[in-house]
């Protein structure tokens, strides 16, 4: 059953945030939500469980810049998500998330349109060599990036292979 678009009124008459994982939003909530603190960045993971578990493709989205509680595996954060189909866009409440991992070491990205591997750090050691990934990237018609980080901190970028469009 679909459950009723939760309003700022709803948020105001419950005394705190009630929305059900799932749950579409106002844009009103979404936006007071994301300007109370610096937002933290949705992992791909959540944005993936959204579509998975709720039927939810995500867009864009946040996690809160404070954590709402603590599980064995550490702090969670209230997600939100957002899409847009042509038809004005639509907020979401996704639930409890852990905060992405600061990668440390060598990735590739690639940059390519509605391919699963877009924008995903895939680490250098999941290929032979450079030789394959670029192969990789040529299959997808993607631009092929290696980035080094450290801490999270993006310490350098290099275009390795660019396609060549007709």
């Amino acid at each position: 059953m679909k459950k009723d678009i939760y309003t700022s009124e709803q948020w105001a008459a419950d005394g705190s945030f009630k929305a059900e994982p799932g749950q579409e939003i106002e844009e009103t909530v979404y936006n007071e939500l994301f300007n109370v603190l610096p937002p933290l960045p949705l992992p791909i993971e959540t944005a993936q469980r959204a579509l998975t578990d709720l039927n939810i493709p995500v867009h864009a989205g946040f996690l809160m810049g404070e954590p709402h509680s603590h599980d064995s595996a550490g702090a969670l954060y209230l997600a939100f998500g957002r899409n847009n189909f042509g038809k004005g866009p639509h907020y979401f409440f996704i639930g409890l998330s852990h905060a992405a991992k600061w990668p440390t070491g060598e990735y590739y990205v690639m940059e390519c349109m509605n391919a699963f591997v877009d924008g995903q750090l895939i680490p250098v050691s999941d290929f032979r060599d450079q030789q394959e990934a670029i192969e990789t990237a040529a299959n997808y018609e993607a631009t092929l990036y290696r980035v080094k980080f450290e801490n999270g901190r993006r310490i350098s970028t290099e275009t390795i292979y660019t396609p060549q469009f007709l």
